[in-house]
């Protein structure tokens, strides 16, 4: 009986992360889309304000959860002006730690300030003291509000557990947005989909200008704490990183074949 133990071996390559990633706009897609939002089909307030949130999500690059519980304060000066970097507290972003962000394009900031004195000319959560900072709005309340049965609240949450974390997510905001898109000609782009726009488009206008900071840039536009998180928005390939990586898959040669001059069997 022979009891020998015949080896095969076997390659196998280990399974590629894949990210579903949603279709991407071009800057002129996106803002012919939130142009197209507010129209006669729909009521004036929600228009306005389905407008703003597509465009936070494009121009500053918010996620749905910073979209819905980005508040007045953040928003706005004491004296009524919109700020030009927001601060969002941890308790408002995706990853529980503050963040930044920018509010600086001139077409965003007009829309977000006719969506707000709307709200103060509709009395939507107004300050009850009667203050007038804040342009009189409730500083803690939020920027976008949901209306259900004509009543103003705050979007709901959904709780999730993933890896043993638990955390909150915008479930409604991200179905309104991926609905927006949907009924506006992109039925395959989502709520993530002006973060993936903005990203590519940064990408390819600071590599086009060779900027050796591009990957940094990326990387605050997109309130990532590693670079390498922004892996799946962008189209860059870190060659050294693959490369890295293929080596480390594979083994390590032996030491075969004819000895170089001067190895103790050569010449």
């Amino acid at each position: 009986m022979d009891n020998a133990i015949e080896f095969k071996w076997v390659w196998k390559t280990p399974d590629l992360r894949n990210v579903k990633q949603p279709d991407i706009l071009t800057p002129e897609e996106m803002i012919d889309l939130i142009e197209r939002v507010d129209n006669v089909r729909v009521d004036p307030l929600l228009g306005l304000r389905n407008q703003c949130m597509l465009a936070m999500t494009f121009f500053s690059c918010f996620r749905a959860i910073e979209v819905s519980q980005w508040k007045v304060k953040e928003c706005l000066y004491p004296d009524g002006s919109i700020c030009h970097i927001t601060h969002v507290r941890k308790d408002g972003t995706k990853g529980k730690y503050p963040m930044k962000a920018p509010v600086v394009i001139q077409e965003q900031r007009e829309m977000l300030d006719k969506w707000l004195n709307a709200r103060v000319k509709h009395r939507i959560k107004l300050d009850k003291s009667g203050s007038t900072k804040y342009r009189g709005l409730d500083p803690e309340s939020h920027v976008f509000l949901s209306n259900w049965r004509g009543v103003w609240q705050n979007f709901s949450l959904t709780r999730k557990v993933s890896k043993g974390k638990e955390y909150l997510v915008a479930t409604a905001v991200q179905n309104l947005l991926s609905k927006l898109y949907k009924e506006y000609g992109f039925p395959r782009s989502s709520s993530h989909a002006g973060r993936h726009s903005m990203a590519r488009f940064a990408e390819k206008l600071l590599n086009k200008k060779n900027n050796p900071h591009a990957r940094f840039i990326l990387q605050n536009l997109l309130h990532h704490r590693c670079e390498e998180a922004q892996n799946d928005y962008t189209e860059v390939i870190d060659y050294k990183r693959v490369k890295a990586a293929h080596q480390a898959m594979l083994p390590k040669p032996k030491k075969r074949g004819r000895p170089k001059k001067g190895d103790k069997y050569g010449n």
